[in-house]
């Protein structure tokens, strides 16, 4: 299993809003009250507190100490909020961080190796999992249908060998 990195991310800066510094976060998991009320973060490395975080649809508004104006908070805009790993909350059985799954080997149904997880990316419906090898990439989709077994211990990542055939739409 991977190591744990120091610091996990938990949210991206989406764009300023308003005038006084606020911003518009997504959230990477959990629900809106994942960053309550002087929540301690990192961004680019330094540290902010989370300031009058409230819900805005499926985002979080919020202002990040010493963030006073749009200017600054527009400085922000595509950055990621990180907690030390050791704070951030235990997860359901079934899912997983994304430090966890970078560097499975994939196979598909057959046991086939297919690639590496070189990437998790966070998509508005679902996570997906960019898996790199025979000298291509291919994305596939976190959910059930397509990744059939997660073991962490062994390695590896099962996925359904028809997410990581090459797509046409010529015919």
């Amino acid at each position: 299993m991977t190591k744990p990195p120091d610091r996990v991310r938990v949210a991206r800066v989406l764009r300023a809003h308003g005038l006084r510094g606020e911003v518009a976060l997504e959230l990477l998991g959990g629900g809106l009250d994942r960053l309550p009320q002087g929540t301690e973060v990192f961004l680019d490395g330094s540290p902010r507190v989370v300031e009058e975080p409230r819900p805005a649809g499926a985002h979080l508004l919020c202002r990040l100490s010493g963030v006073e104006d749009r200017t600054s908070a527009l400085r922000l805009v595509g950055g990621y909020l990180e907690v030390p790993f050791d704070s951030v909350r235990p997860l359901p059985r079934g899912e997983y961080f994304h430090f966890q799954l970078v560097g499975l080997r994939v196979v598909d149904e057959l046991g086939v190796d297919r690639g590496i997880v070189a990437d998790v990316q966070p998509y508005p419906a679902n996570d997906v999992l960019v898996v790199s090898g025979l000298g291509r990439e291919s994305l596939v989709p976190a959910v059930r249908a397509a990744v059939l077994n997660v073991d962490l211990e062994g390695g590896r990542l099962t996925v359904a060998g028809s997410f990581l055939e090459p797509w046409d739409d010529a015919g």
